[in-house]
């Protein structure tokens, strides 16, 4: 079996054209050996990048401290970024396009679901074939869920529940008559004489025998009492 490997392309700068493939990782810079120098690419550092695989077969570019930085889809990277088909990677004057990645082992999983040799049988026979967990290959994935039930609202003790039948021998309750309307409160009658000439204002409560009498003196309304007080002190 091959070891996974990722091609990239070069698509400008002074290796435009070229192909590039990664089988482990790739170390791109002035001082890197063939490929990873990028026909001499004078905008590189010394140790620019690495492109590298790991063992989960995912692809990912990492900035070693260059000058110019390193850029993904046209964002600068500080931490190692994970490649994904059609990415680009900028390093100096140099764009490359990641045009194949290594296929995960994930993405290959066989499907783990074993026959018996009756089922094979019944499989060149042409009739269903019983899976692993019991059911027929030709069966739905999943049955029709049944529509969920609104919940009964509570019920006084002794009574039956809504999914319960009356029973034949208790006759069906009558409805309760509605209770009456409270009274409304009864308040006693307030009486408000005005009289603007004198501005006298007289308020009375019920059959009270003596009425509040308010009068205007000065801009001000106070009771009469207060004000026949205020005349005998001021003479």
């Amino acid at each position: 079996m091959a070891p996974p490997s990722a091609l990239l392309e070069v698509v400008a700068g002074k290796a435009a054209g070229m192909s590039i493939v990664v089988d482990d990782e790739l170390v791109v810079g002035r001082n890197a050996e063939g490929a990873g120098k990028l026909a001499e690419d004078g905008e590189l550092s010394r140790s620019h990048a690495r492109i590298a695989i790991d063992g989960n077969g995912f692809c990912a570019v990492e900035d070693l401290g260059s000058t110019n930085g390193t850029f993904v889809n046209g964002l600068r990277i500080t931490t190692p970024q994970t490649l994904s088909q059609g990415d680009t990677i900028e390093l100096g004057g140099t764009t490359l396009v990641v045009r194949d990645l290594p296929t995960r082992a994930q993405d290959t999983a066989p499907s783990r679901v074993a026959h018996s040799p009756a089922s094979a049988q019944a499989a060149a026979d042409g009739e269903p074939v019983a899976s692993a967990a019991g059911l027929p290959d030709t069966a739905p994935l999943a049955a029709e869920a049944p529509a969920p039930r609104a919940p009964e609202p509570p019920r006084e003790p002794g009574s039956p529940s809504a999914s319960e039948p009356p029973s034949a021998s208790e006759p069906p309750s009558a409805p309760k008559p509605p209770a009456p309307p409270a009274p409304a409160s009864s308040s006693p009658p307030l009486h408000l004489e005005i009289d603007f000439s004198a501005q006298h204002v007289r308020l009375s409560v019920g059959d009270a025998d003596e009425p509040l009498l308010l009068v205007c003196e000065d801009g001000t309304w106070r009771p009469a009492q207060d004000a026949a007080t205020t005349e005998r002190d001021s003479a």
